[in-house]
């Protein structure tokens, strides 16, 4: 949050984006921090916007006055699509009910008084608007808001404030004396009105006034029935004007027509009206975040061509990894001093004299636990030569499938102060799909649970099983390979077979000798 005053715009642009879509992941989680969304003078259009945006989404019953407040602040404002957006802000606050007792018919008031601003049409316009969708969510406002429509229609201009205000008419029409006359002006000149949203709200407008007001509405309700049917402008207004003429012709009850007209079946029950839910969006991008599909708010596949998207191939539905697994993993300075020593010759190769070249008698003494123990004073035996029978320690099991389930489940049992982390083992060139890893790790029964290609590195999540003579242990390995510069990571957990703590860590050190074999072309 402090980076939003870095006074870069292109930062703090993409960091309200970032917030934005977290707050709708965990709502709350930058409630205290209100104030440092505050609009400044010297903030760039787009960044107002977005912080505008951003301080109805934090509010809650304690700061909900303050951002209101700081909101009607900006209503007035020069730029026109900042007004229209406070005053989205304000009304998203009552309609989530985010604001705690009162906020609603507060709220609702300043609305109702942002109607009388004649002189800033579009805020007269977008209050409107914001009232008509408040009604549905809350029909108890119905007589806050009712007084000032008739005088308010006369001056509100554009169609999406003057087709809400005729909504409003017919759904606080039983309470308003002078509603069906007003009605009747608009009727009387339906021809000149060009917007078919005007034209449809209009009609239901006066449907449902026919039933609170029978006497006063039913010619007028002929009138706009019969211009409506004959109306070929939009084909939705002419087959709601058709369903209400045979609705009328043919109930044999009133009551069983109004009831079905002036049903409250349109009152929000949820937190967002069905045209406005993208939830299955925001599940969208979460499985692409970090990426630009956060910034344009749309995914990949809306502005990448087809060819060039990351392809995620068998991606596990969930990560290996626990959740309370550290980010940075500890690497172990042991494992590091023999991947070193090894470098990239084989075990069959290595000098039987020396003593820094033989991983399998040194890695004994080797402080793998971290404890500080200095490795260098310890007298260190003359190493036995190795032969065919320590290397037919490790032997792996062709054929293995494990499926994604149990891999998880075996990752989570080792615990992670068992796990054997190899940082960074430089290559000089890295493959160019998934399959150039997994190919040649299959002909040394290394086999792949899940792969896939991110922008930046090759993921793989590998298993190897022993031979039963040999303790049929498994080993899971996380294994990334970075692409600028190429270098192999290696996380590897063993579960099962051999327990003695030497012999599991001897064979370790031979599996990563097998990879880096297996892998010989992409290393020095």
């Amino acid at each position: 949050v402090t980076l939003l005053a870095s006074g870069s715009s292109e930062l703090t642009y993409v960091l309200l984006k970032y917030v934005d879509q977290l707050i709708d992941l965990c709502p709350g989680i930058f409630d205290d921090e209100y104030r440092v969304f505050y609009v400044r003078y010297h903030d760039q259009t787009h960044i107002k916007h977005s912080k505008v945006r951003i301080l109805a989404k934090l509010a809650n019953p304690d700061n909900a006055p303050d951002i209101v407040a700081e909101l009607g602040e900006l209503v007035a404002n020069v730029d026109e699509m900042m007004g229209r957006i406070a005053v989205q802000s304000m009304a998203s606050i009552a309609m989530h009910d985010s604001g705690g007792q009162g906020a609603v018919e507060s709220i609702a008031r300043r609305l109702v008084e942002m109607l009388d601003l004649h002189g800033i049409p579009h805020i007269s316009s977008e209050a409107a608007t914001a009232l008509a969708s408040l009604v549905r969510r809350h029909p108890s406002i119905v007589s806050v808001v009712s007084a000032p429509l008739p005088r308010a229609l006369k001056y509100i201009s554009e169609p999406a404030g003057k087709a809400s205000v005729i909504f409003l008419l017919g759904e606080c029409g039983e309470s308003i004396v002078e509603a069906p006359y007003v009605l009747e002006k608009v009727i009387d000149s339906y021809d000149s009105i060009a917007d078919a949203a005007v034209k449809t709200a209009l009609l239901g407008a006066t449907v449902k006034l026919f039933f609170y007001r029978p006497p006063e509405v039913k010619n007028m309700l002929g009138k706009v029935l019969k211009k409506a049917t004959e109306d070929v402008s939009s084909q939705d207004l002419h087959d709601r004007a058709l369903f209400y003429y045979r609705l009328l012709r043919s109930s044999p009850d009133t009551n069983i027509a109004k009831s079905i007209v002036t049903s409250k079946s349109m009152t929000m029950s949820t937190k967002h009206f069905a045209e406005e839910d993208d939830s299955e969006l925001r599940a969208a991008l979460m499985h692409e975040f970090n990426t630009l599909c956060t910034i344009y708010r749309c995914k990949a596949e809306n502005f990448i061509d087809e060819e060039n998207i990351v392809k995620f191939v068998k991606v596990p539905k969930e990560h290996p990894l626990p959740r309370e697994a550290p980010v940075t993993p500890v690497t172990d300075p042991g494992v590091n001093a023999i991947t070193n020593h090894m470098g990239g010759v084989a075990m069959a190769d290595a000098p039987q004299q020396s003593v820094t070249a033989v991983p399998s008698t040194v890695s004994a003494e080797v402080d793998l636990l971290g404890f500080g123990d200095d490795v260098s004073a310890m007298s260190v035996p003359t190493p036995a030569p190795v032969g065919p029978a320590s290397l037919q320690s490790l032997s792996l099991k062709s054929g293995v499938i494990l499926n994604g389930e149990d891999y998880q489940n075996k990752w989570s049992s080792v615990p992670d102060a068992e796990a054997v982390i190899i940082p960074a083992l430089a290559m000089t060139t890295g493959p160019t799909s998934t399959d150039g890893v997994e190919e040649p790790l299959k002909a040394f029964n290394v086999f792949t649970m899940a792969s896939g290609e991110l922008s930046t590195e090759f993921k793989f999540f590998l298993y190897g099983q022993e031979e039963d003579a040999y303790g049929g242990g498994f080993f899971l390995i996380q294994a990334v390979v970075s692409k600028a510069p190429f270098n192999l990571s290696l996380t590897i957990k063993p579960s099962g077979g051999d327990t003695n703590p030497t012999k599991r860590k001897e064979k370790i050190d031979q599996l990563v000798e097998l990879i880096k074999s297996a892998l010989g072309e992409y290393f020095p």
